[in-house]
């Protein structure tokens, strides 16, 4: 069964993938209310259609208000779905006509459920910036490199609103707009819990220490709560220290055509996120002498107690070796990958 899928609106033709340019500030264009519901009807019966627990990824330009495209990821129980959203043409969710988006921006992923019904479960997932130029924006214009939530969230990027709404329960997607605009919980900031830790709906900093611990079962019944969005990082600009005194996780061999290396990475920059291309941006560039790698290539994560290499839409892929390429990985000691045509990676646990 697949995992995800993506769907493209209007003249979108795939066009040549020119460089990343750098930006100074989010333009912010219309608002969020009017954006949602003007596109409400090309997305909706769609997300309404699926029935098992899920992520729509609604991309809409922030200045035309023209919708761009939709991303869905469906859940699945103990793995992990990851999808990529950007300007390259080989992203999940492609958006394309603003310069201002980086060619691989986002990785959305996906936690595993505990099953599939409707309302027994909840959606948990991760927005990470791929280390670009200027991140991404809460709906409030202030700057992200990373978000956790369980609910719906509303973010800013490089000329576009992305809508990201769970999905599963046909529900939440009534006929009528402004009925579903009306639906979508309040975004409760975690920075903000800070400043006033009653928060500003019932329950709120109970659901965030839930979430924030890992010790319940995070929020419930959101549509009429919140959904509260928690700040983190994203991958970091470690230059090239990935690990301090006493915080190694493992190591990373990196096997090319003519060269091969070794990253040694701690356990906080593998929470952070570890990028891996031929981009000055990625962490292990200089060890890598393969043009077949495109400049982003992949995502290493750890998250809770599972490593994962994420492929951010490569143009030759990564695989296992006789297999297919695919989007996510999840790696144990030893574990050992293709990138592209020439390169190989091994990772290694600390003892």
């Amino acid at each position: 069964m697949k995992t995800l899928a993506a769907e493209l609106w209007g003249p979108l033709p795939r066009v040549e993938n020119h460089c990343t340019l750098a930006r100074s500030s989010v333009r912010v264009g219309r608002d969020l209310r009017d954006l949602f519901i003007g596109a409400y009807g090309m997305f909706a019966a769609r997300c309404r259609a699926i029935d098992e627990p899920g992520l729509a990824v609604i991309g809409i330009d922030d200045a035309t208000g023209r919708p761009a495209g939709v991303l869905t990821l469906l859940a699945r129980v103990q793995r992990y779905v990851a999808g990529i959203a950007g300007r390259h043409d080989a992203c999940d969710l492609y958006l394309h006509g603003n310069a201002d988006l980086a060619l691989r921006q986002l990785a959305i992923v996906l936690d595993p459920v505990h099953n599939w019904a409707p309302r027994s479960t909840q959606i948990r997932y991760r927005v990470l910036d791929l280390r670009t130029s200027n991140g991404f924006y809460d709906e409030n214009g202030r700057p992200l490199r990373g978000l956790r939530c369980e609910g719906p969230a509303i973010v800013r990027c490089g000329g576009f609103v992305l809508f990201v709404l769970p999905l599963g329960d046909p529900a939440d997607w009534p006929e009528s707009a402004s009925d579903a605009w009306s639906m979508i919980p309040e975004r409760v900031y975690f920075d903000e819990l800070d400043r006033s830790p009653k928060g500003s709906m019932p329950l709120v900093a109970q659901q965030v220490r839930s979430i924030a611990d890992g010790t319940g079962a995070g929020i419930t019944n959101s549509r009429v709560r919140s959904s509260v969005v928690m700040r983190t990082h994203g991958p970091r600009d470690t230059a090239n220290s990935f690990a301090s005194v006493g915080d190694h996780a493992g190591t990373l061999e990196l096997i090319g055509k003519t060269q091969r290396g070794t990253l040694t990475l701690g356990h906080d920059a593998l929470h952070d996120g570890v990028l891996i291309g031929r981009y000055a941006r990625c962490d292990a560039s200089q060890l890598l002498d393969d043009k077949s790698l495109s400049r982003v290539h992949a995502l290493l994560l750890h998250v809770d107690d599972t490593l994962l290499l994420i492929d951010t839409a490569s143009r030759n892929g990564t695989r296992t070796h006789g297999a297919a390429d695919n989007r996510l990985f999840t790696l144990g000691d030893g574990s050992e990958l293709e990138l592209g045509s020439h390169t190989r990676v091994r990772w290694r646990w600390s003892d």
